[in-house]
């Protein structure tokens, strides 16, 4: 019953927004990005963030492994 009520909470204060189209500009852009200095930065911490959920997912008590693992898997998609 807490998670409900824990989703519940979430979902109530998510409003859903109108996603910009993502044109072949907008990747031009984020490619010449990524390869400044501050990308390649952002990119590094990306990759360590990732590796730590993936890393504390596998030392969860068996009980928890399921949905740390499948957290850090979702974590991994989204980067």
């Amino acid at each position: 019953m807490r998670k409900l009520k824990a989703a519940l909470a979430f979902i109530r204060d998510q409003e859903w927004v109108n996603e910009p189209k993502w044109e072949d500009e907008d990747e031009k852009a984020w490619t010449g990005f990524l390869s400044t200095p501050t990308g390649q930065k952002l990119s590094l911490i990306l990759l360590n963030l990732t590796l730590r959920q993936n890393g504390s997912a596998v030392m969860k008590k068996s009980e928890a492994l399921a949905d740390a693992c499948g957290y850090a898997k979702g974590f991994r998609g989204c980067v």
